[in-house]
């Protein structure tokens, strides 16, 4: 079943949704609180705007009526007039003309310039509570309107410029502060993540140990527990941590009980194959004790003696075939000795072409020898239980090949011995637990019903207590097993190596 894959955009571990998400939430609330406040000083600045309008605007109306001046146009009388702050405009407007008009800065009272007049005279009523206008250059203005009591009316503005920096600048702080905030958000929480999860990360490096311990061993044990102080089960952690403990135990308990019960199988196997033994013997010598007189037997019983000593054969090479698995498995020490792998590829795939003429097989051999430390004996039932394996399970007109060189490219002298036939190839069901015990091919490929499923395992078994490793790979047409060992005088554990 296919997973989900989250959206490239959401974060994928714990720490960065944290990070992420406490980053958001702050900068949101960052950003209301500023965008209170600015909302909250526009309002001031406008009122305080207002206020000065107002303030203008009665300045303007007491002085203007005390002079009572009603002058043409062009006339800047109002220039003189006093009680205005740097920034405001006042002006006259009769009808849609302003006829006079004065702008206050810090370099003194002048005529407003003309765009601001032009503004003034394109608004259709100017009334007396403040609105805003833009000026032209001059910008925005806050500005209101009064009668002079004689058709003219009277024209105040106060400049909004130094209370739209203030806003601004406010904006920017408040960007500003966002920024940092989220920046130091973002930080806290990595910090304060990173501390939280170590235990989290503890008992996941704990869990990864135990995954990565080899379990198929008889002898091999859960080693890697987590700590106490990761199992403390007050908090989310300490319960993960003291839940893996519990299931880690249990494995470990499974694996004792397994590893016992696999002891006492192996000692069961050993008694009861050197107990066998005797009977077995037993029974052989007096079949052929008994057909030595075949001259008097019926013909029935010659064939029921023979019977019996076939069977008797089988069931004591069995009974061998058990006796050394069980030795291999309790390790006992091989009698090692410097063997020549050519000399005895040579003589075993001599000696099984003899009892299969109807098998080609085929060999290419160094010239030189190639020495191995080992087994002398069990070395050569590797190679004879290969090629009886081709034997019986190919049919006749199969040709076998059998191959004996050195790796060019290994780290250590490796030498490789390959057995190939052109049979009809094994079910690839099979191949995963091709080298087990008591696992036979079928009937298709297999020739030998009396097959007891050991061969290979013992194979293996042999092949892995000198340091090598043995492999297959088969197609319809094409099987191959090979055998790497390393060879003498650079004795060093191999790494499993693929087949080519």
């Amino acid at each position: 079943m296919r997973t989900r894959s989250a959206p490239w955009w959401r974060p994928r571990t714990l720490g960065r949704q944290l990070m992420f998400g406490v980053s958001a939430l702050v900068s949101i609330v960052v950003l209301t609180v500023g965008g209170l406040a600015i909302s909250t000083l526009r309002d001031y600045v406008t009122a305080m705007s207002d206020s000065q309008v107002m303030h203008s605007l009665a300045a303007f109306k007491h002085t203007y009526g005390i002079e009572h001046v009603a002058t043409a146009v062009g006339n800047e009388r109002l220039t003189a007039y006093t009680g205005q702050a740097a920034g405001n405009l006042i002006a006259v407007k009769i009808g849609d003309r302003v006829v006079q008009s004065a702008m206050f800065d810090d370099d003194g009272p002048h005529r407003a310039p003309d765009d601001a007049i032009t503004a003034l005279e394109s608004l259709d009523q100017i009334g007396s509570q403040p609105t805003t206008v833009d000026l032209g250059d001059l910008g925005a203005y806050r500005i209101a309107g009064v009668d002079g009591g004689t058709g003219e009316r009277l024209i105040s503005a106060v400049s909004l410029r130094s209370a739209h920096e203030m806003i601004a600048t406010k904006v920017k702080l408040v960007a500003a502060i966002t920024l940092i905030a989220a920046a130091l958000a973002a930080a806290g929480t990595v910090l304060l993540v990173r501390q939280a999860l170590r235990p989290l990360r503890r008992v996941a490096a704990t869990a990864a140990r135990a995954a990565d311990i080899p379990l198929a061993g008889e002898d091999h044990r859960i080693t890697s527990w987590v700590q106490r102080s990761d199992s403390n089960p007050d908090h989310e952690v300490g319960i993960v941590g003291e839940t893996l403990n519990r299931l880690l135990a249990n494995v470990d308990s499974a694996l004792a009980a397994r590893a016992e019960s696999d002891r006492r199988m192996r000692r069961f196997l050993t008694d009861a194959s050197h107990e066998l033994r005797t009977p077995l013997a037993a029974i052989q010598g007096y079949a052929e004790l008994t057909r030595q007189d075949s001259a008097c037997l019926p013909a029935t019983t010659e064939y029921a003696l023979a019977r019996i000593e076939s069977e008797s054969r089988r069931m004591a090479a069995l009974v061998d075939d058990m006796l050394l698995l069980s030795h291999l498995d309790e390790g006992r020490a091989l009698d090692i000795e410097r063997v020549d792998l050519v000399a005895m590829v040579a003589d075993a795939v001599n000696d099984i072409a003899v009892t299969a003429p109807d098998h080609r097989f085929v060999v290419d051999l160094p010239e030189e020898p190639m020495w191995v430390d080992g087994d002398s004996a069990h070395l050569h039932q590797v190679v004879t239980n290969l090629l009886v394996n081709a034997r019986n399970h190919t049919p006749p007109g199969v040709t076998v090949t059998t191959t004996l060189k050195k790796l060019p490219d290994s780290l250590t002298e490796t030498a490789e011995l390959i057995v190939v036939d052109d049979g009809p190839g094994i079910d690839s069901r099979l191949l995963p637990d091709l080298f087990g015990r008591f696992v036979r091919a079928d009937k298709s490929r297999s020739r030998d019903m009396n097959s007891t499923g050991l061969g290979l395992a013992i194979v293996k078994s042999i092949v892995e207590a000198h340091g090598g490793f043995v492999g297959v790979e088969s197609r319809p047409g094409h099987t191959e097993f090979r055998v790497r060992l390393t060879m003498a005088a650079t004795r060093i554990p191999l790494a499993p190596l693929g087949l080519a």
